[in-house]
C-alpha cells in the first residue's frame, strides 16, 4: 500500500525550500534542511530546546496536528529527506534561482532571478495556512546559531553537533 506524504515528495519539498529561501536570502545547508524539516512537522516545534525568550512557540507548536501524521522518530524521518532535500536545492540551483558554486560548499545563497507571480501567490497561501508557526520558523528559529553548544543541531537533536567547529 503506497501512502502519500508531502515530506517525502520532492515537488513540495522545492516549494517548500523556495518559501524559505525567499525569506532568508543566505542560509546553511544545515540549517535550512532542519527549517524545511519543521516546516512540514510544525508541531515537532514543541520538542526543540528553546532559549526562555520563546517558550511561547512551543505552545503554538502544539495546536498544529500533522493531517498525515508526526513521524514515529523525527531523527530516521530527517535523515530520510535528506536525499530529496538536497536534490531539491540542486534543481533549484539549476533553474539559477540559487548559486550553484555557494551550493557545493554548504551555503545557500538567492540570486536576483525572480520567482513567477504565480508561485509567489501559492507560497503566500502556504504560509498564511499556519501563520504564527511558519513565522516563528522563518523569522526566529532561523536565526539561532546552528553549530556547537546551544545551537540549533544541539537544540533539535536532528544533528550531530559535537564535532562542529563553532
Amino acid at each position: 500500500m503506497l501512502i502519500y506524504h508531502p515530506a517525502f515528495d520532492a515537488y513540495h519539498c522545492l516549494f517548500r525550500m523556495i518559501a524559505l529561501i525567499d525569506h532568508l536570502n543566505t542560509v546553511e545547508v544545515e540549517k535550512v534542511r532542519i527549517l524545511d524539516f519543521y516546516m512540514i512537522f510544525p508541531a515537532m516545534v514543541a520538542k526543540i530546546r528553546m532559549p526562555g525568550a520563546h517558550s511561547d512557540a512551543k505552545a503554538e507548536a502544539k495546536k498544529y496536528i500533522n493531517e498525515y501524521r508526526d513521524p514515529i522518530s523525527p531523527l530516521a524521518t530527517f535523515r530520510d529527506m535528506h536525499q530529496i532535500q538536497i536534490s531539491a536545492l540542486k534543481c533549484l540551483a539549476a533553474t539559477g534561482l540559487i548559486d550553484m558554486e555557494k551550493l557545493e560548499h554548504g551555503v545557500i545563497d538567492r540570486t536576483t532571478m525572480e520567482i513567477p507571480d504565480g508561485l509567489l501567490l501559492e507560497m503566500k497561501a502556504f504560509l498564511n495556512g499556519k501563520p504564527a508557526i511558519y513565522n516563528f520558523i522563518i523569522d526566529k528559529l532561523s536565526q539561532f546559531h546552528l553549530l556547537g553548544k546551544d545551537g540549533l543541531k544541539d537544540r533539535t537533536q536532528l544533528m550531530e553537533y559535537r564535532y562542529d567547529f563553532s
